[in-house]
């Protein structure tokens, strides 16, 4: 017998995500007891895992819970956790469930949040060789069992065990290795269709298809078996069929696509067996236009992030090959600091790296002190470098003073605007963008639909841009599943409620450098992880570019258009933080004019919002006026 004593738990089988399960966990308590008033504490791997439903109290008498007939429990409503004593003591065991930092131990490798169940010691100590029996994914209530979490990137995962043997709140962790699980994906069941957003007419152009699991993972075989292959209009050139090898790993590219019609075109695709959905592709923009959109997520993060998982290869790998992103970047926090996860990282940055196909950033996130924010460090180049032993607990100060250093070779995305930004540090020219949406909902608008959280007083985008702060808009993941671009709503943290969103750019071409210089100049939009091509301009000048009038007097012309991936609900255009007008819609493609003939003030500003039937938004980024009258 040990002195904190031991667990296990069973069964011990393969969990596949998504799946329900019943899952028993058997503490023996050591050497040492447990004092009444002690606790056992069991974390899952992540808070993606149903949240543990337990049994409350029937009575409390002279101020304290007490038992009763049914076990002293309440039998009404749902109920997913119980647990049982084996003791000859009058010690009982009080269930609660909490949600919790998981890194709260010293020992405890990583971090982050998870569901807690607290099985608290009441009545009576406990003695050596005692049985405490947690069974999560209880079903005598009537229950099913719990969900397991729906992500699985790297294949082991494991739950963490802590006990209070005094009471006095000091943990040890019990040793794991019979928590430990392997979590497996579902077979091929989703089709990830992507075409450019934009071509020109008889231009040859690629598309890209991805066979995933239900959940966007990785599917637990490889897709092997024709693909039938389609356009909604007759003139667009493509293959009727492809045909998936398991040397294919799930990926294929088909070249030479084209058509000389322009207008808006989809790529279709289905099983050739006839199992399944047929999946359809993104808008694709047949048109003269010069400029390319490409998209991308800058805010990805591997296992030198918190408690997220696999390496930077793995994710650079999956938002390349399953969610057949354009762009992107590895921005974990504290992983420049390290002397495994910055060189790793960088290695992975210029190894994943292909003009033309895919775009690698240089990145991490700073995260400063309290009121200040964190922030995506990007970089234009990606040169091998060390460690970064200059930010290491560095204060603001020291951050930009590292930033204005590299004028022309870095830049820095505010993100969390809505959690912990309260805008007192600001340079515009090392900081063109914010990210005003990620899987933690948006911050652009105080009464934001799309944020469920409470909002930190000075917080937000909008009041940014209230004093006068000038950035242009991009949407990223920051989901913590280490796969970039999975676009999945609550990833890893139920309460991270919403999906990862991704960065529109307007720009030449697919390379590092074209990439960046685009972000700089603002020609960026944000999207809730949807390919919506969006145009917005102020008397032709586009989203992220500044109007200079001579006369105030002169009306301001706003242009709109969009393409959805569903219906166009509404188009919302904000001036200054308040909405100047709204257009209801009802097509996948709008063109919209308005006419703004209010006289111009020095710094008036406009974006638009665009918002689909299904709730899948778009923001441009903003048109800044100035004018003669003011001395611009």
């Amino acid at each position: 017998m040990t002195e904190f004593g031991q667990i296990t738990m069973s069964p011990r089988d393969d969990i596949v995500a998504g799946s329900i399960v019943t899952l028993t966990f058997e503490y023996t308590v050591g050497e040492r007891g447990i004092k009444a008033g002690g606790q056992l504490r069991l974390a899952t791997p992540n808070d993606a895992w149903e949240w543990p439903l337990v049994p409350e109290h029937r009575f409390i008498q002279q101020g304290h819970e007490h038992s009763g007939y049914d076990g002293g429990y309440v039998g009404y409503g749902r109920k997913n956790v119980r647990v049982e004593l084996e003791s000859d003591t009058e010690a009982w065991i009080d269930l609660a469930s909490e949600e919790r930092a998981i890194h709260f131990v010293p020992n405890r490798d990583g971090g982050g949040w998870a569901h807690n169940i607290v099985a608290y010691v009441r009545g009576a100590d406990l003695q050596p060789g005692d049985v405490v029996r947690i069974i999560y994914g209880d079903t005598l209530w009537g229950e099913d069992g719990v969900q397991a979490q729906k992500v699985c990137p790297t294949p082991k995962d494991r739950f963490h065990a802590y006990v209070d043997v005094e009471g006095d709140r000091d943990f040890f962790e019990l040793p794991g290795d019979e928590l430990q699980i392997t979590v497996v994906p579902t077979p091929p069941g989703q089709i990830n269709v992507v075409a450019p957003a934009i071509v020109r007419p008889g231009e040859e152009f690629r598309v890209r298809i991805a066979v995933m699991d239900e959940f966007r993972n990785r599917p637990d075989r490889n897709f092997v078996g024709g693909m039938r292959l389609a356009s909604e209009h007759p003139r667009v050139a493509l293959p009727g069929s492809v045909e998936f090898t398991e040397a294919d790993a799930n990926v294929r590219i088909v070249e030479g696509a084209h058509t000389d019609v322009e207008g808006v075109h989809r790529v279709l695709a289905d099983r050739a067996d006839g199992e399944g959905w047929r999946y359809g592709s993104n808008p694709i923009w047949v048109t003269e236009r010069p400029m390319n959109i490409y998209f991308g997520d800058l805010h990805c993060q591997s296992k030198y992030h918190s408690d997220s998982i696999g390496t930077p290869a793995e994710g650079y790998a999956y938002g390349r090959d399953v969610a057949l992103l354009d762009f992107m970047a590895i921005t974990d926090a504290g992983g420049h600091l390290k002397e495994d996860g910055w060189p790793e990282t960088l290695e992975a940055t210029r190894d994943y790296y292909a003009p033309g196909e895919f775009v690698t950033l240089k990145g991490f996130e700073y995260g400063g002190h309290a009121g200040r924010g964190h922030h995506n460090v990007i970089f234009r180049e990606c040169a091998i470098e060390p460690v970064l032993e200059e930010l290491r607990g560095a204060d603001y100060e020291t951050f930009f003073r590292y930033l204005l250093e590299r004028p022309d070779e870095v830049m820095a995305i505010p993100h969390h605007t809505k959690s912990w930004t309260e805008w007192d540090c600001y340079d515009q020219e090392m900081e063109p963008l914010v990210e005003v949406y990620s899987c933690w909902g948006s911050g652009v608008e105080h009464a934001d639909p799309l944020w469920e959280k409470s909002e930190k007083p000075g917080s937000g985008v909008f009041r940014a841009l209230d004093r006068g702060y000038r950035f242009g808009f991009i949407g990223c993941g920051d989901s913590h599943s280490g796969m970039p671009g999975r676009s999945f709503p609550q990833d890893r943290q139920w309460c991270v409620m919403r999906k990862s969103g991704f960065t529109g750019v307007y720009a030449p071409e697919l390379t590092r450098e074209a990439i960046y210089d685009a972000l700089k100049a603002r020609r960026t939009y944000a999207t809730t992880g949807v390919r919506m091509i969006l145009e917005f301009s102020v008397n032709d000048t586009p989203m992220g570019g500044e109007l200079e009038l001579d006369d105030p007097a002169t009306a301001r012309v706003i242009r709109i258009h969009a393409i959805g991936e569903s219906e166009i609900a509404y188009m919302k255009i904000v001036k200054n933080n308040e909405t100047l007008f709204v257009r209801d819609c009802s097509r996948e493609e709008e063109y919209f004019e308005y006419v703004d003939t209010a006289p111009a003030q020095d710094g008036d500003w406009y974006y638009v919002r665009v918002v689909q039937d299904d709730e899948e938004t778009a923001w441009s980024s903003p048109v800044w006026v100035g004018t003669a009258a003011n001395g611009r």
